[in-house]
């Protein structure tokens, strides 16, 4: 019998308070029960050695290395690095980073410096023999973050293992001929219609209409979002391979994008992905990235995770902020990290850390008799949420009580949308039946 747990992003800037050590009990307990224990590293590891991108992942993330054995503290002996954040800062950030990982014996993927590197899968070995292949795949990564391949001339490049794709909205006829003439009389596609005629650019799929950089179709049943086809095809590749030469596979998949307004709704591209995943051996999916909890499907009878929302959430923490982020806001570049953050969420009124709903997740754990599985449980926890000291806050643990139900209420519901209908039992959550 194998047993696996994960969790969600580890946006993880700062230690622990001493404080925390009794109230992490039950959740550690429910950790270190598992051969494998996976997490996603939503950070850099570096000592600010390199250069702040021109672009973040929404705020630049680092995390000085001589507080690594905080989040090892957790037994994680997996650390998934395909990240939007994975190149806040640049190459250095990143290779430091998976050096770091590689320093200290921690076996990890989803990044590296080049794509063989990047898109590689760590190999765990496990009891009675079993070996376990784990990627990550980054799918909402900026185009600069992608890792290249080698060519006789040219070195590979540092990146993130990606998944790119396509998203094209449905509109009637007569929206068409409006977007056409708004578009002509704008000239909004002008240098776009210049590039496709001297061949820097393809010309647009047939059946689209691309309006500035957004695409539209007439046609009824297109579904609006769908993975790019090669990588696809490369990354389900790399999973039946992986597949064949070890006994279970499991992937982690970083995704921000939603469904039109719902934010719980999975985009019809991630279901693709993770679908074609399990179909090429896969044993279970673990997505982020959206810190929200999203619900379970269970495909072919392995579960895929949409997302388990953020297991650590320390945003308020980032040390440093560069000019970039300091510009945007009006302010100073050498203002502080804390003031910049302060006048982002409008003086603490709205971002991530004030929604409760963020603070909101479950840790899985699977258990494997050969490659089939045969129980799965469901730890609910909850993050310290606005106790008015930030060192303290977004820190997880078992959610009990009336915070375990809020937790069930809202997985439940999520879920059911995708098919599978769960019970609470005894503090716990589990698939019905």
């Amino acid at each position: 019998m194998i047993k696996v747990s994960a969790t969600g992003d580890s946006l993880f800037c700062a230690g622990f308070p001493a404080e925390y050590e009794k109230k992490r009990a039950a959740l550690d307990a429910f950790l270190f029960d598992a051969d494998l224990r996976i997490t996603n590293l939503e950070t850099n590891l570096s000592d600010f050695g390199g250069y702040a991108n021109q672009y973040s992942g929404g705020t630049w993330l680092n995390t000085r290395k001589e507080l690594f054995p905080a989040l090892e503290s957790f037994g994680f002996n997996f650390f998934g690095t395909a990240n939007n954040h994975a190149m806040d800062y640049g190459h250095a950030g990143l290779l430091s980073t998976v050096g770091f990982l590689d320093e200290r014996g921690r076996a990890h993927a989803g990044s590296g410096k080049d794509l063989a590197a990047a898109e590689a899968p760590a190999i765990l070995h496990l009891a009675d023999g079993k070996t376990a292949a784990i990627f990550a795949v980054d799918a909402s990564m900026e185009r600069p973050s992608v890792a290249g391949k080698p060519s006789k001339v040219f070195a590979g490049r540092p990146g993130v293992n990606f998944l790119r794709h396509e998203t094209v909205f449905t509109v009637t006829e007569k929206e068409m001929d409006d977007l056409r003439r708004i578009a002509a009389a704008t000239g909004i596609n002008a240098c776009r219609d210049a590039e496709i005629g001297a061949g820097y650019m393809a010309p647009d799929p047939e059946g689209t209409f691309v309006f500035g950089d957004t695409a539209f179709t007439t046609k009824a049943g297109t579904p609006r979002s769908k993975c790019n086809e090669k990588d696809l095809l490369r990354l389900t590749g790399n999973i039946e391979k992986a597949k064949a030469e070890n006994d279970l596979v499991f992937i982690l998949v970083h995704s921000h994008d939603e469904e039109g307004t719902d934010e719980v709704e999975p985009p019809a591209y991630l279901k693709e992905f993770c679908r074609a995943a399990i179909d090429a051996g896969a044993s279970a999916v673990f997505g982020g990235g959206v810190h929200i909890l999203r619900g379970l499907e269970l495909y072919r009878g392995k579960p895929i995770f949409y997302s388990l929302g953020d297991f650590i959430y320390q945003g308020p923490l980032v040390e440093y902020l560069p000019p970039e982020f300091m510009e945007k806001y009006g302010l100073d570049v050498d203002a502080s990290a804390k003031e910049a953050l302060w006048v982002r969420s409008r003086g603490g009124k709205i971002g991530l850390s004030t929604n409760e709903k963020n603070y909101l997740s479950v840790v899985p754990k699977l258990t494997f008799d050969g490659d089939a599985m045969t129980d799965l449980l469901l730890m609910p926890i909850r993050l310290t949420f606005q106790t008015g000291d930030e060192s303290r806050d977004g820190l997880p643990y078992f959610a009990e009580g009336d915070e375990g139900k809020r937790v069930f209420d809202r997985f439940a519901k999520a879920s059911l949308a995708l098919g599978t209908e769960l019970v609470y039992e005894n503090g716990y959550i589990r698939v019905k039946g």
